[in-house]
Formats: C-alpha cells, sequence, structure tokens
C-alpha cells in the first residue's frame, strides 16, 4: 500500500488536475459576465444560465416576424430594425417573465411569440436604436404607424439608398416633417444637379446637410453650388468612388468652416486647393486651428477663409512649443516702447508659455490686432508661429524664472502637485506667465480647471472685456471660485438694480466678490429706505459702501441720521453686538446724544 506521502501527493495531485480543468472556465465565465457589465446591456436574471446564449437570436427572429405579421412592415425594414436594436433586444428579454429552468431551448422561440401575442411591443426603441440613436421611450409615439409619414420617408430613403443605421441624422426633422414626395422629389432634383456625381456623394450631402432635403433646392443653391465644385476640385478619383465615409468627410470638414462663420457659397473653390485638408486632415487639427485663430481676434468668416488660403498654419505644431514672453513679441517686430507698455500695465503675461496660448497672452495685453498684421500676408510670416523660429531664440528673463521657482515649490508643498499643474495650465491658457504672480494666484483658486473655463468664459459671455477680466484675476482671483449662477445673480445686481455698467469693474473689481445676500443687499436697502424718506441725498460709490467694515458703514449711517444704526442692527446685523456699535457711535459723536 502507498505510504502516507505519497497519498497525500496523489491527492494533491488530483485536486491540482481538477483545479486546472476547472479554471478556464471560471476564467471565461468570468469574461462573459465582465462583457455583459461594460456593455450596458439589462441583466437577464429571469433566463436561466443555459438558455441566455440562444435567447438574443430568438428574440431576434420573434420581434421580426412580429414586425412583419403583426405591423406589416417589409421584411428588409424589420431585419434592419432587429439586427442593430441589441440593447433594446435585451430590455426585451429581461421584460418576460421568469423561465422556469427545465423549459427546453427548442420551446424557447415559441414562448417568446407567446408573450409577443399578448404584450404588444413598444417599436420606437428598436427603431431610434436601428438608426443610431439612444432608444429613448419618452415619446408618446409607441407604434411606427401611429405617425403616417414615417415608414413612407423611411422607405424612401431607403430606397434611394441610405444606410438604414444613419437615418438617425435625419432625425425628427426629415423623417417625421418632410412628406414622403417631397423627399423622392428633391432626392432626383439634387441628384440632377450634382450630375455626374455618385450616389454615395448625394447621400452624404444630405446626411451632413438635412437642409437639402427639407427646403426646395433653389433655397439651397449656394451649398449646391460649394458641393459641385468643392467634390469636383477634389479630382476624378474622389467621383468614382461609392464609398460614402468618403463623402461624409469632405462634408463634415466644410459643415466644420460653416459652423465657424464662413459663409455659405464661398469656399467651394478652395476645396480643390486643399485635398489634403478635407480628405486627410484629422478634424481636430481643423478645430484647433479654428479656434486659435478666432481667439486671436479674427472672426468666423476671417478664420475660415484665412486658413484655406494658407493651409501652412495646419501643419504648424504648437504643443510643446515654449515661447518666452516678452522676449517673443519683440522678435516678431513689435515695436519696444508698445511692448513695454502692455507689459507694464499686465506684468502677470511675463514669462514662460505655450505657443499653442498665444491668442490668451495677445488678448490679455490687447495686441491681438498687432500681431494679426503681422502674419495676415500669410507666406514669410508663417515662420512667427513656427517652432523653429520659436527655438532659434531660448532666451528668457532668469530672475522671473527663478522667482516662479522658488513660489511654486513652496506652493506645491502646501497642494496636492497634480491639482496645481491643471491650474496652471488653465491660468496660462488665458495669458498668464510663469512668473511670481501667478505662482502666488494659484493657491486662492479652489476649483478644477474645467470649472475655471467655464467661469472664465461666462463672464466673457455676459460682455467683461477680456483684458479687465485678466486683471481682475489677477486682483481678486477669488472671482472664479463661485458659480456661475452666483455670478449671473451679482452681475444682473450691480447692472439692473445699481446702475452700473461692466466697465464699472474696472475700477472695483472686489464687487464680485462681497456676499450678496449677506452684505450688498442689504446695505442698499438701508440706503434706499434712507433715501425715501429724504435722510439720504448725496450716493455713495459702491466702493464706498461695501469696502468699509461694518463698523464704518454704521458711522456712515449715524452721519445721516443718529437713528439710522439702530434700525440697522435691528432688521440687518447682528443683535450681539449692538450695544458696542451704538456706545462706541456715541463716544464718537458726544454733541448729538
Amino acid at each position: 500500500s502507498p505510504s502516507p506521502g505519497s497519498r497525500r501527493a496523489m491527492a494533491w495531485s488530483r485536486t491540482a488536475h481538477r483545479r486546472s480543468a476547472v479554471m478556464p472556465l471560471i476564467r471565461a465565465a468570468l469574461r462573459r459576465f465582465l462583457s455583459t457589465e461594460s456593455s450596458g446591456f439589462p441583466k437577464l436574471r429571469n433566463l436561466p444560465y443555459r438558455l441566455r446564449r440562444a435567447a438574443v437570436p430568438a428574440a431576434r427572429t420573434a420581434v421580426s416576424d412580429y414586425l412583419i405579421s403583426t405591423r406589416c412592415l417589409p421584411s428588409s425594414h424589420a431585419d434592419s430594425i432587429t439586427a442593430l436594436a441589441p440593447c433594446s433586444l435585451h430590455t426585451f428579454l429581461a421584460g418576460i417573465p421568469a423561465v422556469p429552468s427545465t423549459l427546453p431551448s427548442s420551446d424557447l422561440p415559441s414562448l417568446l411569440r407567446r408573450h409577443l401575442s399578448y404584450h404588444p411591443l413598444n417599436e420606437l426603441p428598436f427603431f431610434l436604436e436601428s438608426i443610431g440613436l439612444p432608444p429613448s421611450t419618452d415619446s408618446d409615439l409607441m407604434f411606427l404607424t401611429d405617425h403616417p409619414s414615417l415608414l413612407p420617408a423611411v422607405a424612401a430613403l431607403a430606397h434611394f439608398g441610405f444606410p438604414w443605421s444613419r437615418l438617425g441624422l435625419l432625425f425628427p426633422n426629415v423623417l417625421l416633417q418632410v412628406p414622403p414626395d417631397h423627399i423622392s422629389a428633391r432626392l432626383v432634383a439634387l441628384e440632377e444637379s450634382l450630375r455626374p456625381l455618385p450616389r454615395a456623394a448625394i447621400i452624404a450631402a444630405c446626411l451632413s446637410f438635412p437642409s437639402l432635403i427639407e427646403n426646395d433646392l433653389c433655397s439651397s443653391a449656394p451649398l449646391v453650388d460649394d458641393l459641385m465644385r468643392a467634390y469636383g476640385g477634389l479630382g476624378p478619383d474622389l467621383g468614382a468612388t461609392n464609398d460614402i465615409d468618403v463623402f461624409l468627410r469632405v462634408c463634415g470638414r466644410m459643415q466644420m468652416f460653416y459652423n465657424a462663420g464662413v459663409k455659405i457659397g464661398s469656399i467651394g473653390g478652395l476645396v480643390g486647393c486643399n485635398q489634403r485638408v478635407f480628405l486627410e486632415l484629422k478634424e481636430e487639427r481643423i478645430g484647433e486651428r479654428l479656434k486659435f485663430f478666432k481667439r486671436l481676434g479674427l472672426a468666423g468668416e476671417e478664420a475660415g477663409s484665412f486658413l484655406l488660403s494658407n493651409p501652412g498654419f495646419l501643419d504648424l505644431d504648437f504643443d510643446d512649443v515654449v515661447i518666452s514672453v516678452p522676449e517673443y513679441l519683440r522678435r516678431v517686430g513689435l515695436a519696444d516702447d508698445e511692448v513695454d507698455v502692455a507689459v507694464k500695465k499686465h506684468p502677470y503675461v511675463v514669462g514662460r508659455n505655450r505657443l499653442e496660448n498665444l491668442p490668451g497672452v495677445l488678448r490679455a495685453m490687447g495686441l491681438s490686432h498687432r500681431f494679426l498684421e503681422k502674419i495676415s500676408g500669410g507666406g514669410e510670416s508663417l515662420r512667427y508661429l513656427s517652432p523653429d523660429f520659436v527655438l532659434e531664440d531660448a532666451s528668457y528673463d532668469m530672475e522671473v524664472e527663478r522667482a516662479f521657482s522658488d513660489r511654486m515649490v513652496k506652493v506645491k508643498v502646501e497642494m496636492n502637485a497634480q491639482h496645481v499643474d491643471t491650474k496652471l495650465e488653465f491660468l496660462k491658457s488665458i495669458g498668464y506667465g510663469e512668473n511670481k504672480k501667478t505662482a502666488h494666484i494659484l493657491p486662492v483658486l479652489h476649483s478644477t480647471r474645467e470649472m475655471l473655463n467655464e467661469r472664465f468664459d461666462y463672464l466673457l459671455e455676459r460682455g467683461v472685456e477680456y483684458k479687465m477680466l485678466c486683471r481682475i484675476v489677477s486682483v481678486f482671483p477669488k472671482v472664479l471660485n463661485q458659480g456661475k449662477e452666483m455670478l449671473n445673480e451679482k452681475l444682473n445686481y450691480m447692472t439692473l438694480d445699481l446702475g452700473y455698467s461692466l466697465e464699472y469693474l474696472d475700477c472695483f473689481p472686489a464687487l464680485l466678490c462681497f456676499d450678496l445676500e449677506n452684505r450688498v443687499k442689504p446695505r442698499y436697502a438701508m440706503l434706499r429706505w434712507l433715501q425715501s424718506y429724504g435722510l439720504f441725498k448725496r450716493p455713495l460709490a459702491p466702493a464706498t459702501v461695501l469696502a468699509n467694515s461694518e463698523k464704518r458703514f454704521i458711522s456712515n449711517l449715524y452721519n445721516m441720521h443718529p437713528a439710522a444704526p439702530k434700525l440697522w442692527l435691528e432688521c440687518f446685523s447682528s443683535r450681539i453686538h449692538m450695544e458696542y456699535y451704538l456706545k462706541n457711535i456715541q463716544s464718537q459723536h458726544p454733541d448729538n446724544e
């Protein structure tokens, strides 16, 4: 007989063998579980595990048969809807009653058909998901036939060759609002106008610009002319292809320039000169450059036309290219005295920054127009934005650099280094350089970069001048710690209730920092009450009303009327300090006791 040691070894061997055989099954099950979890589909806990794999194909067939037999949909439509709506199929399966674990797999299709016989299907989520939209159920439209023109419109588009999965780009304006006969007529007219281009070009144009189907051809003449010249200018190879994605790429880039402000009908001739821009260049790069020049001060139409006339700007790489202000501006050719005056007024721009943040630097200094004059000619002026031009001179102020570095060491010790870096990137994006002033502002900012950007942009949208806003941030950075709603209330109170323009913030930027409910409104309510009784005749500047301490404010009230401080303390202020304030005021004005 085997010894105890050998028996233990044999038992361990059998256990290891069973474990090695089971582990692949566990891993496979875990992968399936994780894939189901990450897909976002509803869990099918109502189905036995052995039926789940076969349930989706069975449901696809059952729903397709239901749409054909019960809703009288063409089989091609029904198959397209069920094949392209996996999430809706899982939702449908998750909604059926619990299936017995003993149910044979062969009985599952009949069970699903029987369920559909007694539970009408909500067809809208299936349809929306199949055309590329979220499978929403927030609609009164449950059956596709509830809207009489929907399926005929889909049929007209599908007959022309539109991909089913992309019809969502035309929902609801075209699918629900344009009569099917108008759709067919306008597609025929458009095909005739764009002859000899293939249908793929027309389909791509309509998916990118639904107005071609929504309106008559005469109202879309400038766009049709742009498309004809654009497609024709890109060479015969494009006209010979029948790939919708290629034409969609061209239309998508044209749409970017239109959205930027370029007039429809004005860029068709420029497309042919920029084949690489419309066929190869990534949309992200085009969007970045359009944004860059719009931030420099070019209007949308000017920025688009300027880029298409000088496509070399699209090839320049601004990432990680460092400039030093004001040295860079002097090398570009801006006058020394002009740069010196701007730097003296806006010292927070001094120091290193990235080339992609140049628009913020120039706007913060008010020199955008001068820089645009330098590069407006294109050609040789392109070099001002090239990395080679920047790297030719790496000079910068060592004293500024040292002061910034020393201060940043202390800031990063006191704060989370990662948060410091993101806030620094925000400040640099609006024009601040790497200098001591910037480092001192960082600890005061208490929001994320996204929130700071959002609030900064909101103040710009409200009409605050860019230069002035940068100065406000340099003096009172806490302004950006407030939400958009609070900033909106304070700006409205300043402009509507107090009657001051936004330019007044240049004189008294702290107005946006005072507590609106506990300081601003109570003090002005008190002054209005005094004014209504003729006791307050000389208007006081907001700095006098708000910047003074409560003790000083009460003293000013006493000068207007001896009873005013008591009324203020009873109505608006704390009773705890009432006797102290009144005693203090009386000691200052013994003649009025």
